[in-house]
C-alpha cells in the first residue's frame, strides 16, 4: 500500500544545511534548562500557566478561532468573555482540557495508543461535536486547495497504529520524530475534525516526553509557510516542515529560559535588597546597580529583537541569538571591588552566511583608562566589551585582533545614553562616540557585519 510506506518514511525529515544549526541552539537551550532542575514551584507553575496559554491560543488561532491571547486567558482563567462565539470559547477550555490531560499521561509515563489518541480527541470536540467526539472518520473526505487525498476512512485504524507503533520506537532525533509525527497524523486525517490540533498535540506529547519543550506552531506560521511545508512533506520533502518545528521549539524553549531567569532574578533581587536594606552603606550602591543591570539589558533587548526581526527577514543567513542573564549583583561587587568576575556573559550572537561562521560574545568587565578616553571615568566603571570566537573555537577580544570591518569595541552606560569606542580604520585610533542610544549601537553593529559578508 502507497500510503503505508508514506507515512513509515521518517527520512523525509533527516535534518541538514542551516536546520541543523537550529537544532543544536534548540540542544543548547534545552542543556541549559535542564541545568536549572529543580525547579521552584512557583516557576513551575508560572511556565505552566505562560506556556499553556501560547500553546491553547496559538493552536486555536492556526484553526481559525478569533478569540485573542488576552481573551483566551479570560476564559481559560474565569470561563467568561464577552468576545467570540460559544464555539470559539469551548475550543480553548477543550484545548487547555487536551494539554492537562496529556501532562497527567506524561507523569503517568504512558506510551503513545490509539486509547489516548481517541481520549484526547474526545476533550477535543467535547460540547461541539459529540457525535463524532473520540471516533474515526467513518467517510472518505478530501481536503480543499490539497494536492493529495487522505487515505480511505477503511485504511485510518492500521495506519493510525502503524504511527503509533513507530513513534513509540527509539532512533531518531526527537524533532525528527515529532514533526514527523505532526505531519503523518495530518496526512492520515483520522477523524472527520480537529486533526491538525491532536497533531500539534501529539508532537508535543513526544518532545515533553523527551524532556524537551512544545514546539508551539505560530499563528503567522499559518500565514506564511505552515501549510506550503506540511504539502512539501507529502511530495517526499519535509525539511522545511522540520524547520519551522525546531524554529518554534526554540521559541518556547527561549520563553522557558526567559520566564526561569525572569523568576531568579526577582528572587535575586529580592535576597540582594533584603540584604542591601541590613547595611545602610550598601543601599545607594544597590541603586546604581540596578540602573546599571537595566541600561545594559536594554543593550540587549536591541539585540535580540533585531536579530530575531533580520533572521525572518534573510532567509539564507542564520542569525542566532543567545541570552546569559543580566548581570548578578554579588558579580557586579566583585567588578567594582576586584576588577573581574567570572563567567560575565551577557548575551551572544551568531552570524552564519556561506562559508562565514562567526560568533559574538558580549560580557562584563572593568573599563581600563587608555590614551584616547575623552573623560575621565571612575575606577571600577563597568563596561561592556566584545569578543569574537576564533578558528580555534576560543574567544579573543576584538581588541586583541587586527579587525578593521568591524569596529565596536566597548559601551560604557551613561546617565540616559551610552558612550561607545570604536576603532577607526582610517586614523587607525580608538574614537569615543558620546550620547549614543541602544538602538543605534545594535543597528550599527549588524550593518557592519552584513557589509561584511557582502550583503548590504
Amino acid at each position: 500500500m502507497q500510503i503505508l510506506d508514506e507515512i513509515a518514511d521518517i527520512e523525509r525529515f533527516e535534518p541538514r544545511g542551516a536546520t541543523l544549526d537550529y537544532i543544536e541552539e534548540v540542544e543548547e537551550s534545552i542543556n541549559e534548562i535542564d541545568a536549572q532542575r529543580p525547579l521552584a514551584a512557583h516557576i513551575l507553575d508560572k511556565l505552566q500557566k505562560e506556556i499553556l496559554y501560547d500553546r491553547v491560543h496559538a493552536s486555536a488561532v492556526i484553526e481559525g478561532n478569533r478569540l485573542s491571547r488576552r481573551e483566551t486567558i479570560v476564559v481559560l482563567s474565569s470561563g467568561i468573555v464577552e468576545a467570540g462565539s460559544r464555539k470559539d470559547q469551548q475550543e480553548v477550555i477543550n484545548l487547555a482540557d487536551c494539554c492537562a490531560y496529556l501532562q497527567d499521561s506524561l507523569d503517568a509515563k504512558a506510551d503513545l495508543s490509539i486509547h489516548l489518541i481517541k481520549e484526547l480527541h474526545q476533550k477535543l470536540l467535547a460540547n461541539i461535536d459529540q457525535n463524532n467526539a473520540g471516533r474515526f472518520r467513518s467517510v472518505d473526505v478530501a481536503i480543499t486547495g490539497a494536492k493529495i487525498t487522505p487515505p480511505s476512512h477503511l485504511d485510518v485504524p492500521h495506519l493510525v497504529e502503524v504511527i503509533v507503533d513507530q513513534a513509540n520506537k527509539n532512533g531518531q532525533h526527537p524533532l525528527q520524530k515529532a514533526a514527523w509525527l505532526h505531519w503523518a497524523f495530518a496526512r492520515v486525517h483520522p477523524f472527520s475534525d480537529g486533526n491538525g490540533r491532536i497533531a500539534r498535540l501529539l508532537q508535543d506529547y513526544l518532545l515533553l516526553r523527551d524532556r524537551y519543550v512544545p514546539a508551539t506552531v505560530q499563528p503567522e506560521d499559518r500565514e506564511r509557510n505552515y501549510y506550503d511545508a506540511l504539502e512539501q512533506a507529502d511530495l517526499g520533502d519535509g525539511l522545511a516542515f522540520l524547520e519551522i518545528v525546531a524554529k518554534n521549539t526554540l521559541r518556547t524553549a527561549e520563553r522557558y529560559l526567559a520566564i526561569i531567569r525572569e523568576e531568579k532574578a526577582r528572587n535575586d533581587w529580592i535576597k540582594s535588597i533584603a540584604k542591601a536594606a541590613s547595611e545602610k552603606v550598601k543601599q545607594s550602591e544597590h541603586r546604581r546597580f540596578l540602573a546599571l543591570q537595566r541600561a545594559y539589558d536594554s543593550i540587549k533587548l536591541e539585540f535580540s529583537n533585531l536579530c530575531g526581526e533580520l533572521s525572518h527577514q534573510l532567509g539564507d543567513v542564520f542569525i542566532g541569538f543567545r541570552d546569559y542573564g543580566s548581570l548578578d549583583y554579588d558579580k557586579y561587587q566583585d567588578l567594582k571591588s576586584k576588577g573581574r568576575a567570572s563567567r560575565t556573559w551577557l548575551f551572544g550572537m551568531h552570524i552564519k552566511y556561506g562559508e562565514l561562521d562567526q560568533r559574538f560574545i558580549f560580557w562584563y568587565a572593568v573599563h581600563y583608562a587608555g590614551s584616547g578616553d575623552t573623560r575621565p571615568f571612575e575606577n571600577g566603571t563597568i563596561t561592556l566589551l566584545v569578543s569574537i570566537q576564533d578558528s580555534a573555537g576560543g574567544y579573543r577580544k576584538l581588541d586583541e585582533i587586527d579587525e578593521d570591518r568591524i569596529t565596536l569595541r566597548e559601551i560604557v552606560a551613561t546617565d540616559r545614553t551610552f558612550m561607545r569606542r570604536r576603532y577607526n580604520p582610517v586614523t587607525k585610533k580608538f574614537e569615543w562616540d558620546q550620547d549614543i542610544s541602544a538602538s543605534d549601537i545594535a543597528k550599527n553593529l549588524l550593518q557592519e557585519i552584513l557589509a561584511k559578508v557582502g550583503l548590504i
